[in-house]
């Protein structure tokens, strides 16, 4: 039978699909992609926003649209908030919770043979198991990430911070961190297949190790990491602020292997609304971070997340925050206009902004945002940068495309050859439409 993703979301939930990929694989089922016809779509949805949500819904109706008659498996945190709504959607046959995900293969075979997949019942079969209560971190080895030059390998999940506006707590559960022999041995089997960027993923990355008896530290995993043996580059995905230490900091300093890149997550510049959010950091706090990382890795890649419009901030709040990112060195910024979500404490919050200032000050944001990341790609003119070359070409242009080790988008002409490999590439110009390069003769 074949079974197509479609997957919202981080990162963690791209290691959570090619996890059951692998399973299903296993299982003789066979891998398409999204928008071909299947027997089974398996949606990993995402809920951070009302967009999100939406956007899972509608994935569901973009599949049956191919097949109407194919199953529908719905999972990830959408499905895990909301099970008995994901279960009444039309179309629905089974919604998987977020710690149920490694048993898609069994779940999918009893449904199949307990029931005509191709009649459609009034409402979905639930497989979900309490999140919050104690488990242990599972993982199965992934060989492939289907249509990626880089493998994403899931360290950590869940989440112990309980910031006011966020479901993850209630979707992912409570922190648990993998072996570090495990981890290591996962790193060693995506570069024996071939990957040359391994990305780290975790729902609260940087608190790695520190559920297990004697606790263990994110940056020292790192360490382990760039130490084996391979031509591979590791990249880390999103960091709070409060979780990067100097050993991490120097470590990236000094070591080709290590991208000098971090995502570190703002959210406001104003202390009140920080506190309100229940933030674990304050603004000085913050900005003293990013100079700490510029000072140690100069020219690093750094990006960030805010949200506008939570409610009780002030123009003067936002004007803090919108004065603390144009100050600070960020090679990019996602702006992202607040919405609330249910189960959570900003939920409850009466004092909420209106539509049309939201809207205004997401778009001050954004413009914001791409004057700094234009600013960041021209310091790169007449540089030389190794671009990981992806397999598909830009579809507009027809060049070569892949990211840098700062994660700039690069593109340049080239062959086949390059693809999958890391390549010097020099940039010659940036502009809004993008950055362009050539490889030196």
């Amino acid at each position: 039978m074949k079974v197509a993703f479609a997957t919202l979301g981080c990162r963690t939930n791209q290691h959570d699909t090619a996890e059951m990929q692998a399973l299903l694989e296993q299982d003789g089922f066979s891998i398409v992609d999204p928008g071909e016809k299947a027997d089974v779509y398996v949606i990993n949805t995402c809920t951070v926003t009302r967009k999100s949500d939406h956007d899972s819904r509608l994935a569901v109706k973009k599949s049956l649209a191919i097949n109407g008659n194919a199953m529908v498996v719905f999972t990830g945190c959408y499905a895990q908030m909301n099970p008995e709504e994901s279960a009444a959607l039309p179309g629905m046959d089974i919604v998987l919770g977020n710690a149920n995900k490694l048993e898609i293969a069994e779940v999918i075979k009893k449904t199949l043979a307990g029931k005509n997949p191709w009649t459609k019942p009034g409402k979905a079969d639930l497989h979900m198991s309490d999140i919050r209560g104690p488990r242990e971190f599972r993982t199965v080895p992934v060989s492939q990430f289907r249509g990626r030059t880089k493998a994403f390998i899931k360290v950590q999940t869940g989440c112990d911070e309980k910031c006011s506006f966020c479901t993850v707590v209630l979707a992912r559960g409570r922190s648990i961190s993998d072996s570090r022999e495990n981890v290591l041995r996962n790193v060693k089997e995506a570069v024996a297949v071939g990957f040359k960027e391994i990305t780290l993923t975790g729902i609260n990355l940087g608190t790695y190790g520190m559920d297990k008896p004697t606790r263990e530290s994110f940056s020292s995993l790192v360490a382990e990491i760039v130490q084996l043996k391979g031509n591979f580059r590791v990249r880390i995905s999103s960091i709070n602020p409060m979780e990067i230490d100097d050993d991490l900091l120097r470590l990236m300093a000094d070591t080709e292997k290590l991208c000098p890149h971090l995502h570190v997550p703002l959210q406001s510049g104003d202390d009140f609304i920080l506190a309100r959010m229940r933030r674990n950091y304050n603004s000085r706090q913050y900005v003293d971070m990013i100079e700490r990382i510029a000072r140690t890795v100069p020219n690093a890649g750094l990006g960030a997340d805010a949200i506008v419009g939570f409610p009780g901030e002030t123009d003067g709040m936002f004007e803090r925050t919108r004065a603390l990112a144009e100050g600070l060195p960020f090679s990019y910024l996602h702006a992202f206009t607040y919405s609330p979500r249910r189960s959570t404490e900003a939920h409850g919050f009466k004092d909420d902004v209106p539509k049309d200032v939201k809207k205004s000050r997401n778009k001050i944001l954004t413009d914001l945002a791409s004057e700094k990341s234009i600013r960041f790609r021209k310091s790169f003119v007449n540089k030389t940068v190794s671009v990981l070359v992806e397999k598909r070409r830009d579809a507009l242009t027809g060049l070569l495309k892949g990211y840098s080790e700062q994660y700039i988008p690069v593109r340049f002409e080239g062959d086949e050859d390059c693809v999958n490999q890391i390549v010097p590439v020099a940039i010659r110009t940036a502009d809004e439409r993008g950055v362009y390069g050539c490889v030196p003769s």
